[in-house]
């Protein structure tokens, strides 16, 4: 799996099927890239794929570094 972060507390894990972001408030996002490759139809309120999420949610980084102002030069 790949571990994407944008920005303190949010973060996405990819694996070989599925995507799964979580955003630092809390909401959520999952994906069958396999079925739905441009990401239309957002799993995340099904109860069907909540382990496959908890599993992910795992390989998250447990602590957030603040954001770094970005570099002008």
């Amino acid at each position: 799996p790949a571990v994407i972060t944008y920005l303190k507390g949010n973060h996405a894990v990819r694996d070989d099927r599925y995507r799964y972001i979580r955003y630092h408030d809390g909401s959520e996002e999952f994906y069958d890239e396999l079925l739905d490759p441009l990401d239309h139809h957002n799993l995340a309120s099904k109860p069907e794929y909540r382990a496959r999420m908890d599993a992910m949610a795992q390989l998250m980084p447990k602590q957030n570094a603040n954001d770094q102002p970005l570099r002008t030069e």
